[in-house]
């Protein structure tokens, strides 16, 4: 193989999930890894997405806000190390922020049911790259653009502020940092010996 695999930081809980027998990739992740190694990078788009992306820096001035964090703005540092690839949200002096803006009340009140287990690897993966002890993971309840809701805007802005937010904590852990390079060895195995098998049958008749 001529490229070596590497975890995005959004993508760490796609090979984090456990496998049947242990020690072993989980069926997700195998999927996973071949779509990596066939480099399908189709763009899937939705409501949900085109929200996010329209009003992430409401989002973040929103978190900065009630969070009490002063100014804060939408970091475009890419990074990446031998084992991870990642560009946070916002990179604070003590910290880096991941924010979400959820598409109505219904999606703030799930978020109220605690961090999600993707979520929190994504964060993990971000400070390891950053260097930073501590993350925040920041859901906002934003107004919907009408641009993608078949022209139609939604406010949720004359709502009470601290109705419209939600967020967690997450503390680095090396060990779990540890956890995730060693999955990234496996991967890179099953890999290289995936590489081998597509090889052998492709322009052959099998």
């Amino acid at each position: 193989m001529n490229k070596k695999f590497k975890i995005r930081c959004s993508q760490i809980g796609q090979i984090m999930s456990n496998a049947k027998t242990k020690g072993d990739l989980s069926a997700g992740c195998k999927t996973y890894l071949e779509n990596w190694y066939a480099n399908d990078n189709e763009e899937i788009h939705s409501k949900y997405f085109d929200k996010g992306k329209m009003v992430e820096n409401e989002c973040i001035d929103l978190m900065a806000s009630v969070l009490d964090k002063g100014l804060a703005y939408k970091n475009d540092e890419f990074l990446e190390d031998d084992y991870f690839t990642g560009t946070c949200d916002v990179q604070l002096d003590d910290c880096i922020v991941d924010v979400k803006s959820v598409w109505g009340r219904k999606g703030l009140h799930a978020a109220c049911n605690g961090l999600d287990k993707d979520y929190e690897f994504q964060l993990r993966g971000y400070m390891h790259l950053y260097g930073k002890p501590k993350a925040i993971l920041f859901y906002g309840l934003l107004d919907t653009p009408e641009d993608c809701n078949y022209g139609n805007e939604v406010i949720y802005s004359d709502m009470p502020i601290d109705e419209r937010w939600v967020a967690y904590n997450v503390e680095s852990d090396s060990e779990v940092i540890q956890a995730i390079i060693d999955k990234v060895l496996k991967c890179r195995e099953y890999l290289e010996e995936y590489d081998l098998k597509i090889k052998s049958k492709l322009g052959k008749i099998n």
